[in-house]
């Protein structure tokens, strides 16, 4: 009886194992940063809050005459019309008798005078935390709301609306769209830093090193009484970017070169994360077309349909390998287009690092492609050069 000839796919669980490369290389991200959050809060935002103050004991005697001798100097100058010398009188004053009531009230109204409307809610405040309503002044909370309104028409409602429209579009992670509402709320209102400092952030979390520097020294100069907490994290981003823009960028070339090699452009472009799972898939990819076989048997007897060959009745067993050159044109994919984005990331971030520090010669690694040159009897084949500057 001839021989019958019985298929056998074997498959076993590399698929799955496959699946989940191509999984992971899709869902990870490249290693974060801790950024600095988004200014949300805006005059008009809600209804001013009176910062928290510091109880304040009663002053020494001496210290309680030479305030009641300041004040009563500021009254004169109050007189003759020099407010800026009463705001000086009285700011030393309270400063010897804080838990004074009646002086807080009258600085308040004195700062409210000048033009200086954040000091002035602040002493407003504190009065009334001195319960300045004790001593007859029922007025100070109506003084707030009113300050406060003034603050809100500072800043047109148009930059309101722009501001508000660049917080979503940057919640929804639309970049370009949050930098143009910010820009128009910058435009609206020049002298409102908050849009500003929201532009930096959006600018570098797009990559973008050179115009987020910008915008945060920008908004440091602007605002130079911003608060330290603020004003410390800014100044410490500002030095991480420029020290990762002095650090010398990969060459694109080179990126290109060494991601021939599955994963090695990701490493040589600093991100490791992304080079282990480019080595990985496209490893993967390899040994899941190599072990998926479709083994045929060659069976001296009649086999039923899904049985196996006895083992003492095989003749011969021819084993193929049907997804190996899937497997393959997978893998080279996957480092094709692992190379393409290490010369991607490898071109932003030379293009930044000279944005930065200028177009000066930076170094890095060419690629020389094959070559054939010929000299008398001599045939010079050069099949691939790499120089490192």
């Amino acid at each position: 009886m001839p021989p019958r000839i019985v298929r056998s796919p074997r498959s076993g669980p590399v698929c799955g194992v496959v699946f989940a490369g191509v999984v992971i290389w899709s869902a990870s991200p490249l290693a974060g940063q801790d950024l600095l959050p988004l200014q949300r809060d805006y005059p008009g935002s809600g209804p001013y809050e009176c910062p928290a103050t510091t109880p304040v004991s009663a002053p020494s005697p001496e210290d309680g005459t030479r305030a009641n001798q300041l004040a009563s100097e500021a009254n004169e100058a109050m007189v003759l019309g020099d407010l800026e010398r009463v705001q000086i009188l009285l700011e030393q004053s309270v400063a010897l008798n804080g838990s004074s009531a009646d002086l807080a009230y009258r600085h308040a109204r004195v700062l409210e005078q000048l033009g200086d409307v954040e000091s002035a809610l602040v002493e407003f405040c504190r009065a009334i935390d001195l319960n300045v309503a004790a001593i007859g002044v029922f007025d100070a909370q109506d003084r707030i709301d009113t300050l406060a309104d003034a603050i809100r028409r500072r800043i047109p409602e148009a930059a309101h609306q722009a501001f508000r429209r660049g917080l979503v579009q940057a919640d929804d992670s639309l970049y370009v769209e949050a930098i143009e509402a910010f820009t128009a709320a910058r435009d609206a209102a020049p002298e409102w830093t908050p849009p500003l400092y929201n532009r930096a952030v959006i600018y570098e979390r797009l990559g973008m090193i050179q115009q987020a520097l910008e915008d945060f020294r920008a908004y440091l100069d602007a605002d130079p009484v911003a608060r330290d907490a603020l004003v410390v994290r800014i100044s410490e981003r500002i030095g991480v970017l420029e020290g990762a823009a002095s650090v010398v960028p990969p060459s694109p070339t080179g990126a290109l070169a060494f991601g021939l090699i599955p994963g090695m452009g990701h490493f040589y472009t600093g991100r490791p994360v992304g080079g282990a799972v480019t080595l990985a898939s496209s490893t993967l990819a390899i040994v899941a077309g190599m072990l998926v076989r479709d083994i045929t048997t060659l069976c001296l007897e009649p086999v039923d349909a899904g049985a196996m060959c006895p083992q003492e009745l095989i003749v011969d067993e021819i084993t193929e390998r049907p997804y190996m050159w899937h497997g393959i044109g997978v893998a080279a994919a996957i480092t094709v287009a692992g190379a393409v984005d290490a010369l991607i990331k490898a071109k932003r971030r030379r293009a930044e690092a000279e944005a930065i520090v200028g177009a000066e010669e930076t170094r890095g690694v060419s690629i020389g492609f094959p070559s054939v040159s010929a000299s008398g009897s001599s045939v010079d084949l050069n099949l691939l050069s790499l120089r490192f500057r």
